[in-house]
């Protein structure tokens, strides 16, 4: 089995959602002050770093899916 792949993605998922928590965080803030603009420009962020979990996500499936095929 890829473990050290899945490791990696694991890692990179922790990453991300750190980062989405972040900007969770920074959007509140943002929106609390009355600044729609920065709120909105954090949430096409929080947008974009969610697909990439998706994305991690999906690739850890695939390798396990694959791996248990293999069974």
């Amino acid at each position: 089995m890829g473990f050290g792949k899945l490791e990696k993605l694991g890692d990179d998922l922790r990453e991300a959602g750190h980062k989405r928590r972040q900007l969770v965080e920074q959007i509140y803030e943002e929106v609390n002050q009355g600044d729609s603009q920065a709120s909105q420009q954090l949430y096409q962020e929080l947008k974009d770093v969610s697909d990439q979990a998706i994305d991690i996500i999906e690739r850890q499936k695939e390798i396990v899916d694959s791996e248990l095929g293999k069974m």
